[in-house]
């Protein structure tokens, strides 16, 4: 069972491991700085998941991971939940994706995927496109190899801090943390290999005229570990 104590310690280790500051974790997270440090020290109980969300986008990490921490899912590393329930929706997973949503070359498709209900349920699936993880830029959410699940979703749909595929400049896409601002766009990483990986921004003025071009081709809904 986890306690308000053991909560407190995970999410303080999160946020110092990330470099975060009190103030610049709740400010993300829509909280007083008081109130995420009494969290921290373990003098409040567990939130309410709606809270454990907005600390969850304060710390740049996924909802069920703060849900896991919090004990209220069970703990699967590397991977989140999946139905038990038979899929009603079987998609192909690309190895590489450069040119575009949702026309990928035929070879590289290395598979097929069953996509869970719940999934399914809430995006046609021509809305859905699966992408195995090449590389170790994310692997603190998302390991090298998985397959991640992609809704393609309006821009205005996607907040700070959403995990998205990129394709900039025509490159294969990019799996990266997406950061709009009325000047700029931002693009980080999430890595246990800090110096290897680091964000990068463009300005909104050179997107703009193509300079480069960026596509975001859809946000993470759902990941399973390699098979």
């Amino acid at each position: 069972m986890t306690t308000k104590e053991n909560f407190g310690k995970t999410i303080k280790d999160i946020r110092l491991d990330k470099r975060f500051s009190v103030r610049q974790t709740a400010l993300q997270a829509n909280m007083s700085p008081s109130y995420l440090s009494q969290l921290e020290n373990g003098h409040k109980s567990i939130p309410k998941v709606e809270t454990l969300y907005r600390l969850a986008k304060g710390l740049r990490i996924t909802n069920d991971e703060i849900l896991r921490i919090a004990g209220i899912v069970d703990d699967i590393p590397n991977q989140l939940p999946i139905s038990s329930t038979p899929s009603t929706v079987s998609i192909p997973i690309y190895g590489r994706i450069s040119a575009g949503y949702p026309d990928g070359a035929k070879e590289d498709i290395d598979g097929d995927i069953d996509v869970p209900n719940k999934i399914a349920e809430r995006y046609d699936d021509d809305q859905l496109i699966a992408l195995r993880v090449n590389g170790e830029s994310m692997n603190k959410v998302i390991p090298n190899g998985a397959v991640a699940i992609l809704a393609k979703v309006d821009t205005c749909e996607i907040t700070n801090g959403d995990i998205c595929g990129v394709i900039i400049d025509g490159e294969a896409a990019t799996l990266k943390h997406v950061y709009q601002y009325p000047d700029r766009i931002r693009f980080e990483p999430d890595s246990w290999l800090k110096e290897e990986f680091k964000p990068f921004e463009y300005s909104k003025e050179d997107v703009d005229n193509g300079q480069p071009p960026i596509q975001i081709i859809g946000k993470l809904v759902h990941q399973q570990s390699s098979f």
